[in-house]
């Protein structure tokens, strides 16, 4: 009999982690479900380990691909008629399926339910929990305007994600809040009133966001709401200060690279979307600079 949940775990070097988000599982008060491990690439005994601890998984190595491509593989694998997903460093509070399960349920159509996060540290100590508001049934201007949808702790019906083609694996990063904008322009959102998972932060995922990663968010942004449909769904003024946000944090990234008429560029359209004086000042600042240099090398 197939079970009713795929969960579904991509990994990369996580092997002592992924022990604990294993134990998660098996804690859950729900247990009609497969566990299903993709590793992009482990190189850190993750294989051995699994094998060695007879934990019933579904386990399929593949050459490093990236995040997006590792999710796309797990729902190739899938046999469950909905997924969930769960990083290899966090971890499933132990209610969470079954009331995912029963909101899902409760609906007549197609729905994606999530719920917030519990904040850990590496060594499992709780230290906050998240408080964004969530929002349940069309949400894609709220999406759009502030992430407050996470690849871990939500649930879909495993034909949307078929239908839909995915996760982007063109995209170096984010390639889930794209994937969730998109469906939420199909689909419903379900939120619920208490976290599902647990968020780990350690050394090894917690880094400085660099130019290049907020590029990127700010150019996914703009095909979503420019190319995808989301000029339909968005109102125009949310969605300029939105992205008119998004370009003045590229261009302070810019700046902090030295790649200053990258940022002055980025500024301009900014502030052409949305006026904010931190933008106005820090396209003063940098001007004021660049006249500067100029005025150096004249003397």
């Amino acid at each position: 009999m197939e079970p009713e949940i795929s969960i579904c775990i991509p990994t990369y070097n996580r092997k002592e982690y992924l022990k604990e988000t294993l134990k998660s599982i098996f804690a859950q008060s729900y247990n009609n479900y497969e566990i299903v491990v993709v590793d992009d690439g482990s190189t850190d005994g993750t294989e051995q380990m699994l094998k060695k601890s007879g934990y019933p998984v579904c386990y399929h190595w593949q050459k490093n691909s990236g995040d997006a491509s590792a999710r796309n593989k797990l729902i190739e694998l899938a046999n469950g008629r909905y997924i969930t997903f769960i990083d290899s460093d966090d971890l499933l509070i132990s209610d969470a399926l079954e009331r995912m399960v029963e909101a899902v349920k409760q609906e007549p159509d197609d729905v994606v339910v999530y719920g917030s996060y519990i904040g850990i540290d590496e060594h499992g100590n709780e230290t906050k929990k998240s408080r964004r508001k969530l929002y349940s049934g069309n949400v894609t201007k709220h999406l759009f305007r502030d992430i407050f949808i996470h690849s871990c702790g939500s649930m879909f019906p495993r034909h949307i994600l078929d239908n839909i083609g995915g996760f982007d694996t063109s995209l170096r990063v984010c390639s889930d809040y794209d994937l969730w904008l998109r469906l939420s322009l199909k689909c419903r959102f379900i939120a619920l009133s208490e976290p599902t998972f647990k968020r780990r932060r350690h050394s090894s995922n917690l880094s400085a966001a660099s130019f290049n990663n907020i590029l990127t968010e700010l150019k996914m942004l703009e095909r979503f709401y420019y190319e995808y449909g989301g000029k339909e769904a968005v109102p125009e003024k949310t969605a300029m200060k939105r992205l008119a946000r998004e370009g003045y944090r590229a261009a302070k990234s810019a700046m902090h690279e030295r790649n200053y008429q990258q940022a002055k560029n980025l500024l301009r359209q900014s502030l052409k979307r949305h006026i904010n004086f931190k933008a106005a000042y820090l396209y003063a600042l940098i001007s004021a600079r660049q006249l500067l240099s100029v005025y150096v090398v004249i003397s």
